[in-house]
């Protein structure tokens, strides 16, 4: 697939929150020159993906996969739509996506690392039965999550709200792979807009993964 045609369905993927979220956090990724913000201002996905592949040639796809991380749509990166490497001249390797992803997503998780192992179903289920009715909101708006897959898990979970969050979750997990650890979740879950109690978090911040 072609980089510009790669970029454009990465963008047309984006809810129109999540692409102004990409256009406030692309004018600080990559090396100079950087893309100017009043570039962006009011520009559309297909402006947006000619200004990436005009000001990075050669890293295009490497900047969108960090914003990816920041917004974070995850599930746009680790789900195969996001080829890094290849046509743009990078080795597009694990280990430099790895790499990438972890330098751009360090300012978000806190500082005092402590057990860097995945989360667990334990904490993950824990975390389910804080969630309630808001579960939905969350995986679609927060996690990334498709509607219709959230919708089959609903049909899956008759009438059982925990385990259709413990399922969402599990399917975050999956698609994450090597970032879906405990502080990269609680970091995601922190922001003020998500409508959950910071009490809800504690199960994340249990190193004992308990």
């Amino acid at each position: 697939m072609a980089m510009g045609e790669q970029l454009l369905r990465i963008l047309e993927d984006l809810r129109e929150k999540e692409f102004e979220k990409f256009k406030f956090y692309l004018p600080h990724e990559g090396t100079a020159p950087h893309i100017r913000r009043g570039k962006l201002d009011g520009a559309s996905r297909i402006q947006v993906a000619e200004l990436l592949m005009q000001t990075y040639p050669q890293e295009a796809l490497d900047i969108t996969n960090q914003v990816l991380h920041k917004i974070p749509r995850l599930d746009l990166v680790q789900g195969g739509q996001l080829q890094t490497g290849g046509e743009t001249g990078h080795s597009g390797n694990d280990a430099d996506r790895s790499e990438a992803a972890n330098s751009s997503t360090g300012a978000r998780k806190p500082q005092a690392h402590g057990k860097q192992s995945l989360v667990s179903e334990q904490q993950l289920m824990k975390l389910a039965g804080k969630m309630g009715k808001t579960w939905r909101q969350i995986g679609i708006e927060f996690l990334g999550l498709e509607n219709h897959f959230l919708e089959q898990i609903e049909e899956n979970n008759p009438g059982d709200t925990k385990l259709r969050a413990f399922n969402m979750l599990l399917e975050w997990r999956k698609r994450a792979r090597q970032d879906a650890t405990a502080i990269h979740l609680c970091s995601i879950l922190s922001q003020d807009e998500v409508p959950l109690q910071p009490e809800a978090l504690d199960c994340l911040r249990d190193t004992g993964g308990a």
